[in-house]
């Protein structure tokens, strides 16, 4: 092959590269632009139905349903999710350090004097208040059987997402306090508050 040749057939091939890098380079650029599908309850709560959800990421999230108390309550957690766990006679505890993820659930023996939705946000901001902690609240729910408030409070650098929610009508005193990072409200918040609505409609079913 004469020199000539070589060094045409050595341009075609920088020729070639650099459009194949462009390319590459276009459709990297494509893929951030498109837009990422958020989650939403109606999807999380279908995954809660199957057992199972996969976000678009690729990250997988199980769930399962356990029952609570003599009365049975069926609640929704996370499965092979929580690294420690605490079980007492009136509550029990699921923790996960490496996602800041708690899922509290309480049924205290003593009595709690019932209050209406407005007075229990009243009671919650006025508590963290006397504790010098802004509690702002994002949402109120009063459905058939579970009642719950949506609020985030400071924790350190950061916000922590919170979802509380009480059983009504049941007999059994029985309440729940979920957290997560504010930042993973769009997803963890979304998954937990999937699970409250969860709880209402399996009484809802019975």
């Amino acid at each position: 092959m004469r020199l000539d040749e070589k060094i045409a057939l050595l341009e075609r091939e920088r020729r070639q590269q650099e459009k194949e890098e462009k390319l590459l380079a276009e459709q990297k650029e494509n893929a951030l632009r498109k837009p990422v599908k958020k989650l939403t309850i109606e999807k999380a709560m279908e995954g809660i139905r199957t057992g199972e959800f996969r976000l678009e990421s690729g990250e997988l999230f199980e769930f399962e349903t356990r029952t609570f108390t003599d009365s049975q309550i069926p609640v929704v957690t996370f499965r092979n999710f929580f690294e420690a766990s605490q079980e007492e006679a009136e509550g029990v505890i699921y923790v996960s350090h490496t996602n800041e993820v708690s899922q509290i659930l309480s049924w205290p023996k003593e009595p709690i004097k019932p209050v209406s939705m407005k007075q229990w946000a009243n009671l919650l901001v006025n508590g963290m208040a006397a504790n010098r902690l802004h509690a702002k609240i994002v949402k109120t729910e009063e459905l058939d059987f579970v009642d719950y408030i949506c609020f985030d409070v400071p924790s350190g650098k950061d916000r922590l997402y919170n979802i509380i929610f009480r059983l009504k009508g049941t007999g059994q005193q029985f309440t729940g306090n979920y957290n997560c990072r504010k930042q993973d409200e769009d997803t963890y918040g979304v998954f937990l508050e999937a699970m409250v609505i969860t709880l209402n409609n399996l009484f809802s079913a019975k």
